[in-house]
């Protein structure tokens, strides 16, 4: 049952033991060393000696100096210190960075962990960060090399010791931005990214769609019951399973990134209203992530039943360990048939990515969940419409796609991050079949 994403051939990747969702190193051995500086010095001085010795390392590539700077809840985000070194080293070899230069801090700053928002850091001291690159124009995707001044150091700092680790890890965390390299090695890994669009309490009712029929059968198809969804991420959490991000699974698929066992990616479309007040509680009280696709022009808007979710609320979920990505305006225009304009292509997958950084306070957006579903039978083809669109997103800084099929995506597998199959989650899908894919997943 379980789900292949395959690049560059069907060798299958290492799987790693499970590493998220605790307060203690990842390796026993490798016990975080805070840096202490002179009583004299300030506190604003001490976390800027740490963040900016981190950054240099960064730009330096000394990744394995920066193991024992780390808290321990930034080393758990790894499954080791050689993991963490060896990705590094892959995704930065061909891409360079020739400084790192750090802004003002923010003190009093909350970090959460890119991976769950169960795990948190509060008071610490976040830095922005302004990073060049020795040959940004090379980079793929283009503008690439920008993102990642969108990231950020923060740094937490014990007052009655003076010692200092780092927790946000900049350009060198694990939910930076995805740089493609020229050749990707052959990996295979069994990850099931699941498509969910309203959570509810019961199922939606006929009578409260006025009469139009037909957008009600199609609500009852993407709804999956509270419950439900409730007792799926019981069952993912009894078996110690991890969800992750798509920045996640792309430094898998890319850099060779061993994956926790049984890994899973949770998605949500639309920007339904429901997801906030009736999915995230259960994230949040199970620990897991998941990636949001809401549709630009729909934030803050109702629209006959349906309400949708508020640029405030967007802003909270990008700030508490919880990552986004584009669904174009209104989810309206199908962009595998080639149909689109060139303009009409920038304004609902150009234009919406920019729209949806700003209103999320700066996350870099590089996914897009592909509105409209996508082709039929053979739902994997680089066929002559679906190629030119890959290329044009490219071109806009998109690095990949995830598509709503129609086949059953258990028969499938993918060999491009810009054809990322999901399993469509709703009432047809009891609890057990759900577990399954989570069961066989890497």
């Amino acid at each position: 049952m379980a789900l292949a994403l395959v690049l560059g051939g069907c060798s299958a990747a290492p799987a790693a033991t499970p590493a998220t969702h605790r307060l203690v190193p990842a390796t026993a051995s490798a016990t975080p060393q805070p840096i202490t500086t002179p009583a004299a010095a300030s506190p604003v001085q001490i976390v800027t000696t740490l963040a900016q010795q981190f950054a240099d390392q960064t730009a330096s590539g000394a990744w394995d100096a920066q193991w024992n700077e780390l808290a321990p809840e930034a080393q758990a985000l790894w499954p080791s210190q050689s993991a963490r070194t060896a990705m590094l080293q892959a995704k930065f070899s061909g891409a360079p960075i020739a400084s790192i230069s750090l802004g003002p801090p923010t003190a009093g700053v909350t970090w959460y962990d890119p991976e769950s928002p169960a795990v948190s850091v509060p008071d610490t001291w976040r830095f922005p960060v302004r990073v060049s690159f020795a040959n940004p124009a090379s980079l793929s995707p283009p503008g690439v090399a920008a993102l990642f001044s969108m990231t950020q150091i923060s740094v937490e700092y014990d007052s009655a010791t003076g010692a200092t680790w780092v927790v946000g890890e900049g350009p060198a965390s694990m939910d930076a931005p995805v740089i493609v390299p020229t050749s990707v090695a052959s990996r295979q890994v069994d990850v099931p990214i699941f498509m969910y669009h309203l959570v509810e309490n019961q199922e939606p009712q006929e009578s409260a769609y006025g009469g139009n029929t037909y957008g009600w059968k199609i609500d009852v198809g993407l709804t999956t019951l509270t419950s439900q969804f409730q007792a799926q991420m019981a069952y993912a959490h009894s078996i110690g399973a991890t969800s992750i991000s798509l920045p996640h699974l792309a430094d898998a698929l890319l850099y060779g990134l061993p994956l926790p066992a049984h890994s899973f990616v949770v998605t949500f479309d639309d920007g339904r209203l429901s997801q906030w007040t009736n999915a995230v509680p259960i994230l949040r009280q199970y620990g897991f992530t998941a990636v949001f696709f809401p549709c630009t022009a729909l934030v803050g808007g109702v629209y006959g039943p349906q309400q949708y979710v508020t640029a405030a609320e967007l802003r909270d979920l990008a700030n508490t360990g919880f990552s986004f990505g584009d669904h174009t305006l209104k989810d309206n225009v199908a962009l595998w048939t080639g149909d689109a304009t060139s303009q009409q292509l920038d304004t609902v997958t150009n234009q919406s990515k920019t729209t949806l950084e700003s209103l999320i306070g700066g996350q870099p957006i590089q996914f897009i969940a592909y509105s409209g579903v996508w082709p039929g039978p053979n739902q994997f083809s680089d066929s002559a419409l679906e190629q030119p669109l890959f290329t044009t997103l490219q071109g806009y800084g998109y690095v990949g796609g995830l598509q709503d099929l129609v086949n059953d995506s258990a028969a499938g597998d993918s060999t491009a991050l810009w054809q990322l199959p999901r399993v469509r989650v709703g009432l047809g899908i009891s609890t057990s079949s759900w577990a399954l894919w989570v069961e066989d997943a890497t």
